[in-house]
């Protein structure tokens, strides 16, 4: 029991507390994720932890059993395979295919479903605002600045 929950504890950690697969976190999914054996049981894969993906549901019953390695109609592997070779985030939130196995992984995964296009979206959201605070306080702070130089520049010129 102790080995299974401290695996559990690693895989999570390994894929930062997300899907490996569709990216959506623990928290926005409401509840921990599962473990998908990459290459399936049924077709020899090991219970290792590089044989596991920390996942939501939806994308372990989209994925199921399939296997196919050595096809370009495959599954990528999230920490082995370049996933930025085969897919692309546009602006809108939507996964566009870059390859036919990229093709293949967002169709068999269905990655462009509604939730998760909404998810992107938010996130992409949160984050420009979270750099326009930082831009604020950095203005902030740089306005700071010139009134600090003006007022010094203006005490300079009185001692002169």
């Amino acid at each position: 029991m102790r080995r299974a929950e401290e695996r559990r504890t690693l895989l999570r950690e390994r894929y930062g507390f997300r899907c490996g697969y569709c990216g959506i976190t623990e928290s926005s999914a409401g509840a921990l994720l599962t473990a998908d054996h990459f290459q399936p049981r049924a077709h020899g894969g090991s219970d290792d932890l590089d044989n596991l993906v920390y996942c939501c549901h939806a994308c372990n019953e989209f994925k199921g059993d399939y296997w196919q390695p050595d096809s370009p109609e495959r599954v990528l592997h999230p920490l082995r395979d370049d996933v930025g070779a085969h897919l692309v985030e546009t602006q809108d939130g939507v996964l566009r295919p870059l390859s036919e196995t990229g093709t293949f992984h967002l169709r068999l995964l269905q990655l462009n479903r509604p939730p998760l296009v909404a998810y992107r979206l938010e996130r992409g959201l949160l984050a420009a605002a979270r750099m326009m605070g930082q831009l604020a306080d950095r203005i902030a702070g740089l306005e700071q600045r010139v009134t600090d130089l003006t007022q010094e520049m203006a005490r300079q010129r009185q001692r002169d």
